[in-house]
């Protein structure tokens, strides 16, 4: 069967030439010539003409008769055409095929099986019937026939090489060579948009990173000017201007301006701080609503725009009975009353998804709680009042100038007390006892440097000389150092309560434990020992210093008989009683019963129902039927689970205490096991007891809104509050960048 009548007959098929179809779709080679060369019908796998082009015992794989259609695939494996040189070539009408052939046409190839010559490029491209080929075809001589005509050779190369298909096939083969080493155009295309993308996210990512460190710092991100001519364009150009010395991406982006879009303006900003502020809300309030349960912290304060601010707080306990105490924004507010507030907080609750059924808990103003005993203290005893009065002026006094200063720290280094922070003159806060403590201390250990201090002002300074001749009186009174060393016992007692009172760890339990110790430690001070070690440490003090030693006061008279006459305070023989009964023995009863009434105030029925109950080995049954009444599960079922849980842990915990239990069911991970007695602990966790975290979040809110911030909006604000506060949390960027790629006003390609 010949070749032209197979090629004429039923199995001829046309080749679509991809190449030149102007569909507009993109060219890959790899897939559509292979598709092509598979299509074609140029060899019959069935024609006996040419089943002896296998007769050869060894063929070589890349022989061009062993496989027709292979050529493709040598393309792909990046083989060029086979020519064989250490062969014999078979003598056809007096000539044989010359190696020379192969430097004269690079695309010859010779089969030792046929003894024939091939084209390697159409043989890997064939091309029947094209119009751009003008209705030529390639020649099956060099297809898959084999060309044998030597004499004719060089003219028939020429030829073949010039024809449009052989031409047609050496460019695919070029093109897809440059395929499969980088790729195609779409794929190059795909792959720079790619690295781009990629590029604009980490250049967000840097944007991001700086801004939220201005946030997590309190420090203002503008500046007063921003453009180029600026000495001080603000922390966040400047911070970003200082990372593109060692970031390529920033230098690229910021510096070097490639984009027409650096977006570090001002809107820019407040969106990114809105998106990141949002990002850690939601991260809490996923925590809380995973714990179900929690309690609700509301306090408010004045900003220095004169606008009230509201803190809302939220205290919840995780699954592993881990304790927190969150910041979830202000809101300005401007009614303060309970209306408004319950108003707001439901508002607050609606929008951010938090059922509030599920509250356990409310503290509103939990600081005044703290310190009311002090307070009180302050109001009923004149001695406190006036101790605390001279330690304030003396303080205000000292730090007013500083030249009055620099006399305290001369003479302070000249004498034999170690210079340290304790010896620094302290403020007494109104809402942290703890300072007050430390100023007493201060004032104690530096009482002579303070003493020849005033004097030196009394003597030398024309303006002032006076007030210091005034504090320098008051000072050397014994009554004044009594009662520094009063104060000083009675507040080292009360300072653990104080500190504790202001971890958000804290729980009713040990509350109401440590307010009981602290009660029977200020008790155990109700002696004559121990007022007798306060008198001796006041006496060697005035001794050592040649201070005033005490003396009673002048007995008041009232003169008119028809007034009853007669002495107003009663009569003393000494000092010492004088001390004791008058000052010593009333500061502290004041202390002590201001903080049992203060604690007591809160001493809620159900509180202390549910403490037995999570905490005693046998809980009555009266306390089990409150917990069950109050928060709702079955009484058998938790009479079973305590009965159970009580025995298990029975032995465990030297003191009966919530903490051990706690730390029994994670030890022994049988939450499962007690599913009410874990949910009663995790409500009894979440109560709070104060609103130490509100009033925390004041000295944030001082720190963002202060005198050069007032015009500060208040959605920034909030968000900045809680980027400063919750600092803790990651920032997801990722996230932050999606979002802002579904913004109308971007002009950057981010995915």
């Amino acid at each position: 069967m010949s070749l032209l009548k197979w090629l004429s007959g039923s199995k001829t098929k046309a080749i679509r030439d991809h190449s030149t179809e102007s569909t507009g779709s993109s060219y890959n080679p790899q897939t559509r010539f292979k598709s092509e060369l598979t299509q074609s019908s140029l060899l019959p796998d069935s024609d006996p003409e040419y089943a002896s082009y296998s007769g050869c015992s060894v063929i070589h794989e890349d022989d061009p008769a062993s496989d027709i259609k292979g050529a493709y695939e040598k393309v792909l494996q990046n083989k060029g055409p086979f020519q064989p040189k250490d062969i014999k070539f078979e003598v056809n009408k007096n000539r044989s095929f010359l190696i020379s052939w192969y430097d004269l046409c690079p695309w010859l190839e010779y089969s030792p099986t046929s003894q024939a010559a091939y084209c390697y490029s159409c043989r890997a491209f064939p091309s029947l019937t094209n119009k751009a080929c003008r209705g030529q075809h390639s020649e099956p001589a060099f297809v898959n026939v084999g060309f044998k005509n030597w004499p004719k050779a060089i003219r028939s190369f020429n030829k073949h090489q010039s024809s449009i298909p052989h031409k047609e096939s050496t460019v695919k083969i070029a093109g897809l060579k440059s395929t499969v080493i980088v790729g195609d155009v779409t794929v190059q295309v795909n792959k720079q948009y790619s690295i781009e993308v990629e590029n604009n996210r980490l250049y967000f990512n840097c944007l991001l990173d700086s801004l939220l460190y201005c946030c997590r710092q309190g420090i203002a991100v503008r500046g007063h000017r921003e453009d180029d001519n600026s000495l001080n364009k603000g922390n966040f150009l400047e911070l970003t201007e200082l990372r593109a010395k060692d970031n390529t991406i920033i230098k690229q982006y910021f510096i070097e301006k490639e984009k027409s879009f650096r977006y570090v303006n001002p809107s820019y900003l407040n969106m990114f701080i809105e998106y990141m502020g949002k990002d850690v809300l939601q991260s809490i309030i996923r925590d809380i609503q995973d714990s179900k349960f929690f309690s609700i912290m509301v306090d408010e304060t004045q900003d220095l725009a004169k606008h009230e601010q509201v803190a809302i707080c939220i205290r919840y306990v995780s699954k592993l009975f881990i304790t927190h105490e969150v910041f979830l924004g202000f809101y300005r507010t401007d009614k303060t009353d309970g209306e408004t507030l319950v108003n707001l907080i439901k508002q607050f609750l609606q929008t951010n998804n938090l059922i509030i059924q599920n509250i356990r808990g409310q503290c509103y103003d939990g600081a005044a709680s703290m310190q009311g005993s002090y307070t009180d203290l302050s109001k009923q005893s004149s001695f406190v009042r006036n101790t605390f009065g001279t330690l304030q002026t003396l303080y205000s006094f000292m730090g007013a100038s500083s030249k009055r200063n620099s006399v305290f720290e001369k003479i302070l280094s000249t004498s034999s007390i170690n210079v340290s922070q304790k010896t620094k003159l302290k403020s007494l806060s109104d809402t942290r006892w703890n300072c007050r403590i430390e100023a007493i201390n201060s004032v104690i250990n530096t009482l002579p440097v303070i003493v020849q201090t005033l004097q030196n002002i009394s003597d030398n300074d024309v303006n002032y000389g006076s007030e210091a001749n005034n504090l320098l009186n008051c000072i050397l009174h014994f009554e004044f150092i009594f009662c520094l060393f009063l104060l000083k016992t009675v507040l080292e007692q009360t300072n653990i309560l104080s500190k504790y009172l202001q971890s958000p760890s804290i729980n009713y339990a040990l509350v109401k434990e440590m307010s009981i110790k602290t009660y029977d430690s200020l008790q155990d001070l109700r002696s004559d020992e121990s007022f007798n070690k306060c008198w001796e440490s006041s006496q060697d003090l005035v001794k050592n210093n040649g201070f005033l030693p005490p003396k009673l006061p002048r007995n008041r008279k009232i003169s008119y008989k028809k007034l009853g006459g007669g002495h107003v305070f009663p009569e003393f023989h000494d000092e010492k009683s004088y001390y004791r009964i008058s000052i010593y023995f009333p500061v502290l009863d004041i202390v002590m019963k201001e903080i049992k009434d203060r604690f007591n105030e809160n001493d809620l029925s159900i509180l202390n129902s549910l403490m037995e109950t999570l905490t005693n080995e046998s809980p009555s049954q009266s306390s089990i039927q409150e917990v069950c009444k109050f928060y709702g599960p079955n009484e058998d079922d938790l009479t079973a689970e305590l009965k159970i849980f009580n025995k298990m842990f029975k032995g465990y915990g030297k003191v009966n205490k919530i903490e051990n239990r706690i730390l029994y069911l994670k030890n022994k991970d049988i939450q499962n096991g007690f599913p009410i007695i874990v949910e009663l602990l995790q409500i009894f966790l979440t109560i709070p007891t104060s609103s130490v975290s509100c009033e925390r979040s004041f000295s944030c809110l001082k720190k963002l809104k202060n005198y050069l911030r007032t015009t500060i909006g208040q959605e920034r604000l909030s968000n900045m509050a809680i980027l400063y506060i919750e600092r803790e949390r990651e920032v997801n960027n990722e996230q932050i960048i999606n979002l802002f790629n579904k913004n109308k006003n971007r002009k950057i390609d981010l995915e």
